[in-house]
């Protein structure tokens, strides 16, 4: 593993996966200044400003014999020989740009950047990875010119990053999502024109036209008052839009899934049988197809739902819609949602027939996925026309029979419903799951023991996870050891 630093946060430094103690806030300081440079030789001089600064009178009586003895302590506290090195007239510290958080946070969100117009999910799974290397302030407590910098540097590339988030989940189609915490961003910076202009085109898509139109004259308001300034040219464009009701304001393309399980055991016959039902185009009759996933709570219906949308997405390129059973509200609001996110805008106080003709008829024509988990009641949710389909997971041992959508708006057709049981794991793949997650050594040596676990646990996926990792974070644990705890 080597040499490890975090510096997106109170700096860290961590040699073979233990952390090491950086000690007082000068050593700290010194050590920041050469990890925003590494591999190079920093001249003692720059060194000595990063630390403080450029005026002599504040530095200490000596700072070249202080930045040798903070390197010299430095170097204890690594305990790497010849990762900090003196050269000529400076100091390196001899690790590679990827041991800093800092740079592979920059590389991601740089990627995502160039990928936001074009492929906006990818980019926001991108994003969430960089904002999830931040631990807090950047540079917490290293004093410093220097520590100052980069601080407000990278709190602005922070902020960048978090509006670009927001911007790939409104062309996700998710904006009732993402209007919260855009209208809290609004409110914390008054003035900031780019997080304005997310939050009216969010307020907008949900909706809330007058909201959207009060919010920019608020702000342009602000900045005349403020600073004699209008509001810039693609916040105007976008208000003179949402006035007139422009084009290029919908959302045509909804990208809803959630995350795909990287893991997937087993489930060979139902997914190929899943995946040929939803790229058939259409089901006998005309209509659209409709896979129910049924099982025992803890099979994993929900996960093998998920995958397979992931699997089949490409078929279903004018986007995909999610809903969860345990979201709130109930089926009229998901439905609102759906609308939304496929650029319409339910009318208030609208029932749940006005909704589901609005929605049959926004579906009509195009290819779109409908993921439906743990839904009840869910009917009016699936798609009434050729060239949807419907993807339904149900957990419970005795599933719930799936309504057929009312057809009006698409007369003549038969929407086709196929289920799919999703039960226990062969004893193969159960134990497949516990050695990739426990390790297939581990497993390997007490094979007897982990078969006789995979039992225990009803061969289903949730159990077996759990008990897997369980495992995992007890490596002082044998397997045997963890099916007496179970068995008693």
């Amino acid at each position: 593993m080597g040499l490890e630093f975090a510096v997106l946060g109170p700096p860290r430094a961590w040699l073979d996966g233990r952390e090491r103690a950086l000690g007082r806030p000068q050593q700290r300081a010194l050590l920041c200044a050469l990890l925003l440079a590494p591999g190079e030789l920093v001249p003692t001089h720059r060194l000595i400003t990063a630390l403080w600064g450029e005026d002599e009178e504040d530095w200490p009586k000596d700072p070249v014999g202080q930045i040798g003895t903070h390197a010299h302590r430095l170097r204890r506290a690594l305990d790497r020989p010849g990762v900090l090195v003196a050269g000529p007239g400076g100091y390196r510290l001899a690790v590679a740009r990827e041991a800093v958080d800092v740079f592979r946070y920059e590389d991601e969100a740089g990627r995502a950047a160039a990928l936001l117009r074009d492929a906006p999910e990818e980019a926001r799974e991108l994003l969430a990875r960089a904002l999830g290397r931040w631990s807090g302030t950047a540079l917490d407590g290293v004093p410093g010119p220097l520590a100052a910098r980069t601080r407000e540097r990278l709190a602005a590339s922070r902020h960048a990053a978090v509006m670009a988030s927001y911007e790939a989940e409104l062309a996700l189609g998710r904006h009732a999502e993402v209007l919260a915490a855009l209208r809290e961003v609004t409110a914390a910076r008054p003035e900031d024109e780019e997080a304005h202009r997310l939050c009216l085109l969010a307020l907008y898509r949900c909706g809330r036209r007058t909201e959207a139109l009060a919010l920019f004259e608020a702000l342009r308001e602000r900045l005349d008052r403020r600073l004699g300034l209008d509001p810039g040219g693609a916040l105007t464009g976008l208000y003179e839009r949402i006035r007139r009701d422009g084009p290029g304001l919908a959302v045509p393309r909804p990208r809803q899934l959630p995350p795909d399980i990287p893991d997937l055991v087993g489930r060979g016959a139902q997914v190929r049988e899943a995946e040929r039902l939803l790229r058939s185009g259409g089901g006998r009759g005309g209509g659209p197809v409709v896979v129910v996933l049924s099982g025992p709570y803890g099979a994993g219906a929900s996960t093998l739902a998920v995958h397979l949308a992931h699997r089949v997405r490409d078929a279903f390129p004018d986007g995909q819609l999610y809903a969860r059973g345990d979201a709130p509200g109930a089926v009229r609001e998901v439905m609102a949602g759906f609308l939304r996110a496929l650029g319409e805008r339910p009318p208030e106080g609208a029932g749940e027939d006005e909704l589901g003709a609005r929605y049959r008829a926004a579906l009509a024509g195009r290819r779109v996925l409908v993921l439906l988990d743990g839904v009840p009641g869910p009917g009016p949710l699936l798609p009434g026309g050729a060239g949807c389909a419907a993807l339904v997971a149900e957990a419970g041992t005795a599933a719930e029979e799936v309504r057929e959508p009312d057809t009006a708006a698409g007369a003549g057709t038969e929407t086709e419903t196929v289920r799919l049981p999703v039960g226990p794991l062969d004893p193969e793949d159960a134990y497949e799951l516990l050695a990739r997650i426990a390790g297939p050594d581990r497993i390997r040596r007490e094979s007897a023991a982990a078969r006789e676990l995979a039992e225990l646990c009803g061969r289903l996926p949730a159990r077996l996870r759990f008990a897997a990792a369980r495992l995992a974070a007890r490596p002082q644990w044998s397997v045997a050891d963890l099916v007496g705890r179970l068995s008693g």
